[in-house]
């Protein structure tokens, strides 16, 4: 007798092809997790590229530069500072250009290539006087400095300690400013 071959599968088959698939699942997903820690080091590194590019533009044009932590818009602004009387105001003719758009210094967190869904969890900078703000001027020599209130005498209040936390979840970065303007990232 022939015996006509089978047109289908036996359930050992898709036993053996369904543990296959969940080994394979199992370690092709974790792969897929380091996208937030990838984009909470874009986040980081524009606000170290803004940091930076703050003291060297400073220290360059041998004016006050000033980088900004605006929380609720979840974005970073340098700018300019401008003696009028007493005080010191912002300047916003002529803007500090962006070196990569020339356009007004100001990158959201939130959008690409900062990093997509980041957010700024933390911006503080402690000085000389115990005073915290979320702002920091560096002077012409490059030294970051106390950049709101006191008039002029606000602007010699150096720096001790600054931070910036960005991050989303678990994937948090820590961008450190030190006494000297030296810019580290954690």
């Amino acid at each position: 007798m022939n015996r006509r071959p089978s047109r289908g599968y036996t359930l050992a088959e898709m036993l053996a092809v369904c543990a296959v698939l969940s080994v394979t699942a199992v370690v092709a997903l974790p792969a897929a997790a380091p996208v937030a820690e990838f984009r909470a080091d874009a986040a980081a590194g524009e606000v170290v590229l803004a940091l930076r590019f703050a003291r060297e533009e400073a220290i360059r044009v041998g004016d006050y530069r000033v980088f900004s932590c605006e929380q609720a818009a979840n974005r970073i602004r340098l700018y300019s500072l401008k003696a009028v009387g007493p005080n010191f105001v912002e300047v916003t003719d002529p803007p500090v250009l962006h070196p990569g758009s020339r356009t007004a210094y100001a990158v959201s967190l939130d959008a690409v290539p900062a990093g997509g869904g980041m957010a700024m969890a933390d911006c503080s900078f402690t000085f000389a006087d115990n005073t915290t703000a979320t702002t920091v001027a560096f002077n012409a020599s490059g030294n970051p400095v106390r950049s709101t209130g006191g008039g002029p005498a606000g602007l010699t209040q150096a720096l001790r300690a600054g931070a910036v936390r960005v991050g989303s979840g678990a994937a948090q970065r820590t961008i450190n400013l030190d006494v000297t303007g030296r810019v580290t990232t954690i």
